[in-house]
């Protein structure tokens, strides 16, 4: 679908939350300032926070009208009189974080995420900061390049950021959404053992055939932290991808080793938890939150991504109009892998 001269479509919440409230609209065609660039949005893809956002459950930053989904992909057809560095056909992805360029984030992170407080990739056109991209190669397709900005960044960064794990390390990836396949793909290319969670054995399956080295149905293993010690001769896993939350956490904690660390990145079942204060103290565990990742790491991932030849897991792409059954599709969670909306086809002007 393309937008035209004009106008641009949208998907929209208006006047309020609720998924249900989600509109298809026309917006003014986006003019880019001195330092953007404005894409023709080719592709996006789907994660759980777009969900908590449009609920409207993502807290007072996040105010209405706007276009959700934070993740995408698109072609530059305009840029700016001051923008080096990019030219018109470059495919690019937005960053999720604007202005984190490198090193420590900046105290006001939160207020400029994509997809809420700022306006989202669920368009045929929008306008970015062009500091605020990274260049996609034309080895990675469009709908592939969609699913890294959030899930495939946090799961890089998850490995690689403050300890970058070692060969022969065994992490713990709890889940088999988004952020854990991505999470299975780079720890393997890392040489790492990976041990996978789900409550579902056919979900289990299939990350087996994905190089997981370990399954835990921790539905029918509710002390699936024993478990894990016992896969690890007593010692426990070298780091845990903590994707669950409140309910999670101190079953992470058992499960690691002395001197691991827990990587905190989802709250799935819960934002408040109770833990044991000396199941950190003594035994020297590190907790570290991930939030999603810098631009500099997005281009090593994606160098990273080029070079091994990693393909992102995609479970189904359903077109723009039919956007809002992408996002039901989501909320059923039974999908294996990440969810796209294609919204053009990806081939140059």
């Amino acid at each position: 679908m393309t937008s035209g001269s004009d106008f641009i479509q949208a998907w929209e919440l208006g006047s309020e939350f609720g998924i249900e409230n989600l509109k298809l609209v026309r917006r003014a065609m986006p003019v880019p300032g001195e330092t953007q660039v404005r894409l023709r949005v080719l592709a996006a893809s789907l994660n759980y926070r777009d969900l908590v956002v449009m609920r409207g459950d993502h807290g007072s930053a996040v105010t209405l009208p706007l276009i959700p989904i934070s993740d995408g992909v698109g072609v530059v057809d305009q840029i700016g009189d001051a923008v080096t560095g990019l030219k018109v056909g470059d495919r690019v992805c937005p960053l999720f974080f604007r202005t984190w360029l490198s090193g420590d984030p900046p105290v006001d992170l939160y207020r400029h995420s994509l997809g809420g407080p700022r306006d989202g990739m669920l368009c045929t056109s929008m306008v970015v900061d062009a500091e605020d991209t990274v260049l996609m190669p034309d080895s990675i397709s469009h709908l592939a390049a969609a699913t890294l900005p959030c899930a495939g960044l946090t799961a890089w960064s998850a490995l690689t950021d403050l300890k970058p794990i070692q060969p022969g390390e065994t992490v713990l990836i709890q889940g088999t959404g988004g952020v854990a396949l991505f999470a299975l793909k780079f720890a393997k290319l890392m040489r790492a053992r990976v041990i996978m969670m789900s409550s579902r054995d056919e979900k289990l399956d299939f990350v087996r055939e994905l190089g997981a080295d370990e399954t835990i149905n921790y539905r029918l293993d509710p002390d699936w932290h024993r478990t894990v010690k016992k896969l690890t001769h007593g010692k426990g896993c070298d780091r845990v991808l903590e994707l669950g939350g409140a309910e999670t956490l101190e079953k992470s904690l058992r499960a690691v080793k002395t001197g691991g660390l827990v990587i905190l990145i989802g709250t799935v079942t819960g934002s408040v938890a109770t833990v044991r204060l000396p199941l950190i103290l003594t035994r020297n565990i590190t907790l570290h939150s991930v939030s999603v990742g810098h631009k500099q790491a997005f281009e090593r991932m994606v160098d990273a991504i080029e070079q091994h030849d990693i393909t992102p897991i995609i479970d189904r792409v359903f077109p723009f109009d039919a956007a809002n059954e992408a996002i039901e599709h989501l909320q059923k969670g039974r999908h294996k892998g990440k969810i796209c909306v294609e919204i053009e086809s990806g081939k140059p002007a």
